[in-house]
């Protein structure tokens, strides 16, 4: 009755209380036998709890089944399925899958087959519980500080490498392009040529008259070291990392201007 995208959240199945309601057996009965007949289902205005907007939901009937010893195998009942509302829908675009040749699904089973290993579980311990028994061990010997625990489960690389290295190498030249590095970083295109690239001018929290002023009046020093770096920024002064660096440049620059 419903369609594969009506199911948004996994559906519940709802059955009647009589010590709740009275009389709820008898027309939960009587609508379960009339949508089974009829082959329809319900389509209801559901709120689940107090202060919950409500939702439109589907009773989905579904009929008693017993087996051959007359026991009860699917038990009569609705299964209660919300709809979804037209937001919830949305088409996507799929985008069309490259299937992978034999050539490649066989070098594919060559690396499977070299990381193949017997596994016994109790050749891992639990890393966290056993630094929990070095934290209590060196508690109790009084001991500086614990050892470290070895964790066993994390992947032993080299090895790994050491197996597989050539094998790794053939199935990326079968699958990627000529010239293609899976693991390069994209560089990001600087705007414009060297020559013509202007350089912004930083911003400063203090004017040029404001910096005249100090360094006339020998104030300047009450200035933070980020402020005058940003000062340096703005004037393309070269300076150090030390304030004093910092003080004399821009001293000696506004001296001369």
């Amino acid at each position: 009755m419903l369609k594969r995208h009506h199911h948004i959240k996994p559906a519940q199945f709802i059955y009647p209380e009589e010590s709740l309601i009275s009389g709820s057996t008898t027309l939960f009965n009587a609508l379960l036998i009339k949508c089974l007949e009829k082959k329809v289902m319900a389509v209801c205005r559901y709120i689940s709890r107090r202060n919950t907007p409500p939702r439109f939901i589907a009773l989905v009937p579904q009929e008693e089944v017993l087996d051959e010893q007359n026991v009860q195998v699917a038990p009569p009942g609705f299964h209660l399925i919300s709809l979804p509302y037209a937001d919830d829908k949305r088409n996507i675009d799929f985008t069309e899958k490259v299937p992978a040749n034999e050539e490649q699904v066989d070098k594919m089973k060559e690396i499977v087959q070299k990381l193949r290993f017997k596994y016994r579980s109790e050749s891992f311990e639990n890393p966290v519980l056993q630094q929990h028994y070095m934290n209590l061990e060196a508690l109790a010997l009084d001991l500086m500080e614990p050892e470290k625990a070895e964790d066993l489960t994390v992947p032993k690389t080299e090895a790994i490498d050491c197996r597989i290295d050539h094998l790794v190498e053939e199935f990326k030249q079968l699958v990627y392009p000529p010239g293609y590095d899976p693991e390069g970083k994209a560089t990001k295109r600087k705007q414009g040529g060297s020559s013509e690239q202007v350089e912004k001018k930083a911003k400063i929290e203090i004017s040029e008259e404001e910096l005249k002023n100090h360094v006339r009046k020998g104030t300047l020093g009450k200035l933070t070291v980020p402020l005058l770096k940003d000062v340096c920024r703005s004037y393309r002064l070269k300076g150090g990392g030390k304030k004093q660096e910092l003080l004399d440049v821009i001293t000696e620059y506004f001296s001369s201007h």
